[in-house]
């Protein structure tokens, strides 16, 4: 799996291919990723997909609104603000301009009151960008827990996020942990099964299967124990049925207070381990073979039963 803290910026500009020199600025002396956009609509309707993945938006002063076959202006800028206020209150904006005529806009000014000059104001911008963004609640969460969003990408980041919340705010009678928890196994066992380690496949039904293949005593060198009981933990906690059922209402009726803040933890000490597994070839044949051989007594053993 590949490292990866980015800072996730959405950059509308309709001139974005003649300004590649500031995106690549950006991502060495800052780490943004800047995705770009010609039109405002293009820009938000992506952002609106994935609120939690995008962080801020760069908009150019004149700005294309709809369509390519426009003509930048203004208008386009003003229609992005308002749409921003109104929908997407939790996304910072910084409004960019090259246009001397809008420099030394007066109106232009009382009505952005904060903008920077393209190649002048390109250091500020992004320090003020880095600065908003570690302000905010989501990024201070994945600075706190950089073992999980150094690396961690995707939906599956913004799941973790949104577990590690439920921690953050003591939510401890919410159990809708436990759904939630279900669908990161879910892409645990499906991660395993690809890597090689999990020897039967994954079939979104067979949790408990391979909660138990991965808990085989002969697992033991690439699966540490209390991984072993963690997976095991887990798996009985999220899995549906009776169980579960009797665990939502220990949570709900705050009889078991820290039961969700201790399977958080566990499935983050999961995700630890799985990042940490070996990516040498030589290595991952090696797990490969056992993860093999223990499926043969695996089946050995189910068969008897």
């Amino acid at each position: 799996m590949t490292m990866s803290n980015s800072y996730h910026i959405l950059w509308i500009d309709d001139e974005w291919e003649e300004m590649t020199s500031f995106q690549k600025y950006c991502k060495l002396h800052y780490n943004m990723e800047l995705t770009p956009f010609k039109t405002q609509k293009e820009g938000l309707d992506t952002y609106a997909k994935n609120p939690t993945f995008w962080e801020a938006v760069i908009l150019d002063a004149k700005v294309l609104n709809e369509s390519e076959q426009e003509v930048a202006s203004v208008a386009g800028l003003q229609n992005a603000v308002l749409r921003i206020k109104e929908e997407f209150k939790e996304l910072p904006y910084f409004i960019s301009t090259g246009q001397p005529d809008l420099l030394s806009n007066q109106m232009f000014k009382t009505i952005f009151k904060v903008f920077y000059e393209k190649e002048i104001d390109d250091e500020k911008l992004c320090d003020d960008i880095i600065q908003t963004i570690n302000e905010q609640p989501n990024r201070i969460i994945k600075n706190k827990y950089p073992e999980i969003f150094s690396w961690l990408e995707g939906t599956i980041a913004d799941e973790v996020l949104s577990i590690i919340k439920i921690y953050e705010n003591r939510e401890f009678a919410n159990a809708d942990i436990f759904n939630k928890v279900r669908k990161v196994l879910d892409w645990i066992m499906s991660n395993l099964y690809d890597y090689g380690l999990l020897a039967i496949k994954f079939n979104g039904a067979n949790l408990n299967e391979c909660s138990k293949f991965l808990g085989h005593p002969n697992l033991q060198s690439v699966v540490p124990v209390h991984i072993q009981r963690h997976l095991y933990s887990l798996v009985s906690i999220a899995n549906e049925g009776s169980h579960r059922q009797h665990i939502d209402e220990e949570v709900k009726t705050n009889k078991a207070p820290f039961l969700v803040a201790s399977t958080i933890f566990e499935l983050l000490n999961v995700l630890t381990w799985l990042h940490q597994l070996p990516n040498d070839m030589e290595e991952k044949q090696t797990i490969e073979k056992l993860a093999a051989n223990v499926a043969i007594d695996f089946v050995q053993s189910n068969n008897k039963h």
